[in-house]
């Protein structure tokens, strides 16, 4: 009975010592992928892509936030971009080829001022004139051979007032000829990245084939107003060339923007336009380029061949086009959008369950995001559409893992897209957190492995040798009733 109760004792120490020995040291567990490991998307469009394919999100945005209906009455082409939230707010054949006219100017003096000083002296070339067509817009008085005038003055010549014997003065100072500093200009927009833009030559004249986009004269709006030099420029509504060497007398220049000065109509003026060159050819009708600010929005618009009407028996312009269609557009967006911030860095906006997790996973965003909104919209208005990671997930998930991505839509336009992280670690049913991993490293689990082998032998072993006196003992017992019987037999007999 004694050795009984000893080989009970052992069995239950040999059993303690197995169950002491993680049973993660002797399974492989599956890890979540770390952070920053590739993962499989969810969606057929890379992340990224559909802001800009099904969005409005950057200037390549496809789908406008309020859509491409038409809304002004005779412009051919209309874009509008906001640069701060980088939101295509609204466009009308933004894509469409169509002759830029006057507007080529801006590429024209983006160049110019990227390849010279504004002190500079430009001598004006022999027969400069001659190299201007006779009927179009010149410097008044024009600019004569010979004639001395700082960079400075003839981007204001050229913007101002549309000079085309500016644009050759500066096209001749930069490059030496006006075809060599139009190959520099049609480089210049490719490096911009516009792909459908040409220019046939230096001023937009109705002389040569010249086309771009809506959009891409957006862009380059965008490009050129990173320069302050063009951006000052572009805004400023009066200059004062002084008396040169060939002329005496002061020249006066006033812009032809209507929209932010009223020296000459009234009308047009907007305190919210910053900038803007017009354009009118009988080619490519009445365009304009501006830029304007309110309310935390930094607007580009663009609106091209806008029909200009003049009345017959006077000969003066009855309807601009260009200067109505561009207020009517400027006045509906200040008046009924401003900019919101719809994500924060650190804001928590879904939670998901785990399978085999001891809770749900937050996820959350690392980003400020802004976007242009009309004015009465709430955050309840945008649709949020989450694609999670492999189609779900699994514990267990490590904090500042990538668990999903969102995307934010309004309408029919999606506005932004932003990665989520799970803001804290999701373990598995059952872990204690002790447990070991086994991840390439088996230094640990090679030692807690061997322990395991023993402990089990050890249990094999006892477990024979208890068989064993068990059975010997159930022996010896029943040969003791035998000699009990026997000796009962024997008292009975006598």
């Amino acid at each position: 009975m004694k050795k009984m109760r000893f080989l009970s004792l052992a069995l239950c120490l040999c059993l303690l010592f197995q169950a002491g020995i993680p049973a993660s040291a002797t399974e492989i567990t599956e890890t979540a992928p770390s952070a920053g490991e590739p993962v499989q998307e969810t969606t057929q469009i890379p992340f990224g892509r559909v802001c800009i394919d099904n969005g409005c999100r950057t200037i390549n945005g496809l789908r406008p936030l309020i859509g491409s209906d038409r809304r002004l009455d005779t412009s051919q082409a209309v874009f509008v971009y906001e640069t701060n939230t980088e939101t295509v707010i609204y466009s009308y054949n933004p894509d469409t080829k169509m002759c830029p006219g006057t507007l080529t100017k801006m590429v024209t003096a983006l160049v110019a001022i990227e390849n010279s000083n504004l002190d500079d002296i430009v001598t004006c070339a022999d027969g400069i004139q001659s190299r201007v067509p006779g009927s179009s817009q010149k410097m008044s008085p024009q600019l004569k051979s010979g004639e001395q005038l700082t960079v400075e003055d003839l981007l204001h010549g050229l913007l101002l007032e549309s000079a085309n014997d500016a644009a050759v003065a500066l096209a001749e100072h930069v490059a030496g000829t006006t075809d060599a500093f139009l190959t520099m200009m049609n480089n210049r927009v490719r490096q911009m990245g516009c792909t459908n833009t040409e220019f046939g030559n230096i001023s937009g004249l109705d002389t040569a084939t010249s086309y771009s986009t809506a959009r891409e004269l957006a862009k380059i709006v965008v490009e050129a107003t990173k320069n302050e030099t063009f951006a000052r420029i572009f805004g400023t509504a009066l200059y004062d060339i002084e008396p040169t060497n060939m002329v005496d007398k002061k020249r006066e220049l006033k812009t032809k923007n209507y929209m932010i000065d009223n020296h000459i109509i009234q009308q047009f003026m907007n305190n919210q336009v910053t900038g803007g060159l017009p354009s009118y050819t009988e080619n490519s009708g009445a365009s304009l380029a501006c830029t304007g600010e309110y309310n935390d929005m930094r607007l580009v618009c663009i609106t091209l061949g806008a029909t200009r009407v003049t009345n017959e028996e006077t000969g003066n312009v009855a309807t601009y086009g260009n200067f109505e269609e561009m207020t009517e557009l400027v006045n509906y967006l200040f008046n009924n959008f401003k900019t919101n911030r719809i994500i924060y860095d650190g804001m928590a906006v879904n939670q998901w369950p785990v399978a085999g997790g001891e809770c749900e996973v937050v996820g959350q965003a690392f980003v400020d995001v802004d976007t242009v909104v009309p004015a009465g919209v709430q955050m309840k208005n945008f649709i949020m559409n989450y694609n999670v990671e492999g189609g779900g997930m699994t514990a267990p998930i490590r904090k500042d893992d990538r668990i999903a991505t969102l995307e934010v839509w309004y309408q029919n336009s999606c506005v932004t897209e932003v990665e989520l992280y799970a803001v804290a670690d999701v373990r598995a049913v059952g872990d204690t957190g002790v447990s070991v991993r086994s991840n390439g490293d088996d230094g640990g689990a090679g030692g807690s492995k061997v322990l395991s082998v023993i402990g089990t032998g050890c249990v094999i072993v006892l477990g024979l040798v208890g068989v064993y006196l068990a059975f010997n003992s159930f022996m010896r017992s029943r040969r003791r009733a035998r000699t009990r019987r026997r000796r009962a037999e024997r008292r009975r007999s006598r």
